[in-house]
């Protein structure tokens, strides 16, 4: 029932539940002939599905409805009058025997007094946690000249919350988004989670509504303008692979897969709830993707430019035996993007093996017949492991537009139920725990293998402190890239004609 519709599922309301589980309660769909057993054992027979329903619920949902009051009152009540028949506890405790912690009282009897419904729904392992609703984060809005002010406000908050942040309400102000390439969006006053709808390298400018046009963009949106090629040649490539499929497992894990239900049909139809995991995991694709590029068109020296793309060739390898397959295909688009691809000079210089491989890994981007590559290598994958979301996305929206809510003023259900059969994957795909380690020897050592000798020569003592794995995870989590699809093909050309 919570799968089949996903828009129920996230508006249901639950105070009008717990009367049913009373002794007392008349059941609409009770049978009108029958023994007195036979009508009790069907009204403890409906109890146990309600029960059931409620004790699904709370798996799916978790840690959204124990930041809702209304819906922790209602499980609190409940969990009194389930305590208070010795039957519907029974069921209980079978049903959630594999999901909650069990309490033990000091004679040994287990006890569902003291029974928490959220016990299973721990906080994501790791140091990125959730970004609920009501957290507040750190919004940065820059004036015209190019200074800034810093404010502290809900994650959702509107345009209009932050302006009367800023500056008296009735003036000419208006909040306006640009990007690098100094395209600009002026916000409406109505608009929500402005923190969570910015781009790479965009920001937020306050300004009047004459000095819109003479915005310029800030220096940092620019990007950088060194590559950091001395600093990756020092890491080992399987190092960095593996830091990034432990960050991404981080920002996957601290998604809920509700948030992909609230991103299609709109946010602002779920009063109260927040895409923002969702976006930051989405934002993060971006972020690997025009790493690539950037790296390779700032390193100006063709050996170590062949050398680069052979290093992140590596990676992708390592990323697809993690099954990671958010970055895997983000080093690919990166790869493949047209400022990268035009460098000829430089791809001849890479080894024929690297190259073979990457000509296979292309044909999983290969968009014909639906992804089919795609959809046909993931098919052969078990949990837990990372899906390409964006085309999860594609796939939501598709569905979405491609078919009305209600038909003959009834709910389509088998449209929820497409919707609700993409959600899964993404609960298949953390089904099993993610165990960050080593990846053990594939295909990446069968191609890339380096003689000892050399990885001796390689490395010097004031190296081994970046092949530390805090050092990498730092540079991991804090990419600078260049967004400016005209400014690196301008660079790319610049080194190649």
């Amino acid at each position: 029932m919570i799968e089949d519709g996903p828009e129920a599922a996230g508006e249901l309301r639950v105070d009008g539940l717990s009367p049913f589980l009373n002794p007392e309660c008349t059941y609409h769909a009770e049978p009108s002939e029958g023994s007195e057993l036979e009508k009790a054992a069907y009204a403890l027979n409906t109890k146990q599905k309600i029960v059931k329903l409620i004790g699904q619920w709370v798996a799916l949902f978790g840690q959204i409805l124990k930041d809702d009051p209304i819906a922790v009152d209602f499980l609190e009540t409940l969990r009194k009058e389930v305590t208070g028949d010795s039957r519907l506890s029974s069921m209980l405790r079978e049903q959630l025997r594999d999901r909650r912690r069990t309490r033990v009282l000091e004679n040994g009897v287990e006890s569902l007094t003291r029974f928490d419904w959220f016990s299973s729904c721990e906080e994501p392992v790791g140091k990125c946690l959730p970004i609920r609703s009501q957290d507040k984060v750190l919004y940065e809005i820059f004036r015209p000249d190019h200074t800034s002010v810093t404010l502290m406000l809900p994650v959702n908050a509107s345009v209009q919350e932050v302006m009367s942040s800023l500056v008296n309400p009735g003036g000419d102000h208006v909040l306006v988004k640009m990007n690098s390439m100094g395209d600009r969006t002026q916000l409406k006053l109505d608009t929500t989670a402005v923190y969570t709808s910015l781009g790479l390298n965009e920001r937020l400018f306050l300004c009047t509504a004459s000095q819109v046009e003479q915005l310029t963009p800030l220096k940092e949106q620019q990007g950088p303008d060194q590559s950091t090629m001395d600093t990756l040649e020092q890491m080992c490539s399987k190092d960095i692979a593996s830091q990034l499929t432990n960050y991404d497992w981080e920002l996957f894990t601290a998604m809920h897969e509700v948030e992909l239900v609230y991103y299609i049909f709109g946010r602002h139809k779920f009063p109260g709830a927040t895409t923002a995991n969702l976006e930051r995991f989405v934002h993060r694709f971006n972020e690997v993707q025009y790493w690539v590029v950037t790296e390779v068109c700032l390193c100006t020296d063709l050996v170590k430019r062949a050398m680069l793309l052979k290093k992140f060739i590596k990676m992708a390898v390592v990323l697809k035996e993690q099954k990671n397959l958010n970055s895997f295909f983000a080093v690919m688009f990166g790869l493949s993007n047209s400022a990268v691809q035009r460098l000829n000079k430089t791809w001849e210089r890479v080894p024929s093996k690297t190259k073979r491989v990457y000509c296979a890994y292309e044909r999983l981007m290969d968009p014909s017949r639906n992804h089919r590559a795609y959809r046909l290598a993931v098919a052969k994958l078990s949990p837990p492991y990372i899906p390409f979301m964006p085309l999860l996305l594609k796939d939501m929206t598709f569905i979405h537009e491609g078919n009305k809510n209600y038909t003959d003023k009834l709910v389509n259900f088998e449209k929820m139920r497409l919707i609700a059969k993409t959600v899964k994957i993404v609960r298949g795909c953390r089904s099993t725990p993610y165990v960050p380690s080593s990846p053990q020897k594939g295909l990446a050592d069968r191609m890339f293998l380096e003689a000892p000798s050399i990885r001796v020569s390689t490395y010097s003592e004031q190296s081994l402190p970046l092949r530390n794995p805090s050092n990498i995870r730092h540079y991991v989590q804090n990419f600078e890239v260049i967004d400016n699809q005209r400014k690196l093909t301008q660079l790319s050309r610049g080194m190649e004609r």
